[in-house]
């Protein structure tokens, strides 16, 4: 459901600022670490303008709005224990596969383009944030659910209210009298 819920979050502002509220307290001051991790998080730029505190950022916000928040680990080629990026992805096109024991085997990004091979990640080349996963969910849960009636009930009685105003500035009723006589008009009006 992540296009409805982020057309949610993209369409009611309180929705929205509340969880930008959250995400934003959640990086807070920044991240802590020693000298030399300081300096390699420095050079993680995600799509190349982001910051790595931005990075989280944006995962903390996307996992409250779609319960699921991936990122792509990018190695050093000639340090594969060396993380040089993390690439922020669409939760829409991501797909965990996990055996029945209820381990993550890999991960695949559904690609959009008819013919083409869905790309995948082993485990260790992901970074995946659940929001408030429960028992053996592979997949976290989002916000919204708990908040979609109130939104839907709020934006009914928002369109309830904006239609009886206008019908107290543009009558719903036109009434059409066979006379031209001022008494019979005043009359009528006053009925």
């Amino acid at each position: 459901n992540w296009t409805t819920y982020l057309g949610y979050y993209k369409t009611v502002p309180e929705l929205a600022s509340a969880i930008d509220a959250k995400a934003t307290w959640t990086i807070g001051k920044g991240f802590m670490a020693d000298e030399i991790t300081t300096m390699q998080l420095s050079a993680i730029t995600g799509w190349g303008k982001d910051s790595f505190n931005t990075i989280l950022e944006n995962a903390v916000r996307t996992y409250h709005v779609g319960g699921d928040s991936f990122c792509e680990i990018i190695r050093d080629p000639e340090d594969p224990n060396r993380i040089i990026n993390l690439k922020p992805l669409d939760p829409g096109n991501i797909r965990i596969i996990a055996n029945r024991k209820g381990l993550i085997l890999r991960y695949e990004q559904l690609n959009r383009i008819a013919g083409t091979k869905n790309k995948r990640w082993k485990p260790e080349d992901m970074f995946h944030l659940a929001r408030n996963r429960v028992a053996d969910e592979i997949h976290g849960v989002s916000i919204i659910p708990a908040v979609e009636e109130i939104i839907k009930m709020r934006q009914e009685a928002m369109a309830d209210y904006r239609k009886l105003l206008h019908r107290n500035v543009f009558p719903v009723r036109i009434w059409y009298l066979d006379t031209d006589k001022a008494a019979e008009i005043a009359t009528f009006k006053a009925k």
